[in-house]
């Protein structure tokens, strides 16, 4: 600990038993969950898992994790924080470990922010495509002395970066890290066990795990739908408040989890990056951030000078911003104390007000209306986007006199693997061996008699980045 935080948190630590710890990110037992819920409905979520993956009842499909098949202390971390949802929320599971498809993507969402330190990890600038950093510290020290108090955590965890300093990986890099038990390397390493395992209990433990990991990203995505987590605005938007987020319990206390505005026809992006930013400046933490301000890098409060031009107004304004956009048009300052606002594509973004000889700027209840209702599909269409984008790969096998044929729709790039599996009367499943996978497919393999079922897996690249395909189905 350097000599400067160490100071900072004897002078902090007497307030801080006073501060409550922010809630971080959308409220993720409320908004997270409905928007994966509208997401999941809008995409190809259900006609994936009901005709690729053999479960019948696609999103309604009850799938069981049994943590007898988890390493365990991967068990008793999962059981810690499955119990700790909410059972109202119906995405919990039931005590025996059993919920429908749709809701273990609920349940990965939320867990996403569980503890909800974890939502360091899913800030994200565009133009730097860096993740949250709260350069001069003392907030950061602040918060780390309330986590020592709150939470138990020691002045050597503080020192040592195991509690949480305000400081993070950008979303993208926390998607792809191997620490993220709920990112893409879980996903696809869970899709592909959810085929080849060879017992079913240990299949279906999987396929649950690879949901989780789903909602999981979709949560990450969410939040780039969020103005402070574009703009790296942690102290105004979470340290503002004891509360933490006003924007954020405007949502949950108006729409809940089910009452949220329906999605958007699914966004299309070239590759994962591109949902979150891209040269077309089309994507969701780009767009975000362009059309919304946050607490923390709001217009900076003004004395008018009589007889000064509105436009000169504007420069002077617009000269305060943290960012380039949204910026200020010319402002109606006639009548003192009436409330007026900014708009942006036909939402209100800023509420300023002029008294007496002071301009004030700030954001109340009509401009996070204004935000909710037509952002929140946008964010559902981005979100269902993705879903779409991480089940892309399609796989269809033709059994026939004991051969199969494995066809990926698309190109799989050089690297890439192909395994098909067979499963006899027990449901025990044993790899096939079979071609390599050069060229195009469809990929040849012998079956043995008396398969039952034939289920195969690709995994690689594509010209859209990482690709795992599944499918399975029944010989003739």
């Amino acid at each position: 600990m350097t000599p400067r935080r160490a100071v900072a948190l004897v002078l902090v630590a007497g307030l801080t038993a006073f501060l409550s710890r922010p809630a971080l990110a959308w409220d993720p037992g409320t908004t997270h969950a409905g928007l994966t819920e509208r997401a999941l409905a809008s995409s190809k979520f259900h006609a994936t898992l009901a005709h690729d993956l053999g479960r019948a009842l696609g999103s309604l499909e009850p799938l069981h994790l049994d943590m007898v098949a988890l390493e365990s202390n991967l068990a008793r971390s999962l059981r810690f924080r499955l119990d700790a949802l909410d059972p109202a929320g119906g995405y919990r599971p039931s005590p025996e470990g059993i919920a429908t498809a749709s809701a273990w993507v609920r349940a990965g969402a939320v867990l996403a922010k569980t503890p909800p330190e974890r939502g360091r990890h899913h800030f994200f600038e565009p133009r730097t495509k860096s993740g949250l950093d709260d350069g001069p510290g003392l907030s950061g020290a602040v918060h780390v002395a309330r986590l020592t108090l709150d939470d138990g955590a020691t002045v050597r965890d503080s020192a040592t970066g195991l509690a949480f300093d305000l400081q993070g990986m950008s979303a993208l890099e926390w998607l792809r890290s191997q620490q993220n038990d709920l990112g893409l390397v879980a996903f696809f390493d869970q899709l592909v066990m959810s085929v080849s395992a060879r017992e079913p209990a240990k299949r279906e433990t999987a396929l649950a795990r690879a949901l989780l990991a789903l909602g999981g990203a979709l949560a990450v995505l969410e939040d780039a739908g969020q103005p402070a987590f574009v703009r790296n605005d942690f102290r105004g938007e979470f340290l503002g408040h004891d509360a933490g987020s006003e924007f954020e319990r405007f949502v949950s206390d108006r729409y809940g989890a089910v009452s949220l505005p329906p999605a958007i026809a699914p966004v299309s992006r070239a590759d994962l990056d591109s949902y979150f930013t891209a040269a077309d400046g089309l994507g969701l933490a780009q767009v975000t951030q362009r059309r919304f301000f946050s607490p923390g890098n709001l217009p900076r409060d003004f004395r008018c000078i009589p007889g000064q031009a509105p436009s000169e107004v504007a420069t002077h304004v617009n000269q305060s911003l943290a960012f380039p956009e949204p910026n200020v048009p010319e402002l109606d300052l006639r009548q003192s104390g009436r409330t007026r606002y900014v708009v942006r594509d036909g939402m209100r973004v800023l509420a300023y007000q002029r008294n007496g000889d002071r301009v004030r700027f700030f954001l109340d209840a009509t401009v996070y209306e204004d935000m909710a209702r037509q952002w929140l599909p946008k964010i559902e269409g981005y979100a269902a986007g993705l879903v779409d984008h991480l089940l892309r790969g399609k796989l269809q096998i033709v059994t026939a006199q004991n051969k199969a044929q494995v066809s990926l729709d698309g190109t799989l790039q050089p690297g890439g693997e192909v395994h098909l599996y067979w499963e006899d009367e027990e449901g025990l499943r044993t790899e096939v061996p079979g071609q390599e996978p050069h060229g195009a497919s469809p990929w040849s393999f012998d079956v043995p008699p008396g398969a039952r079922k034939v289920a195969a897996f690709v995994r690689g690249h594509d010209g859209s980045g990482a690709l795992v395909a599944a499918v399975e189905a029944r010989v003739p």
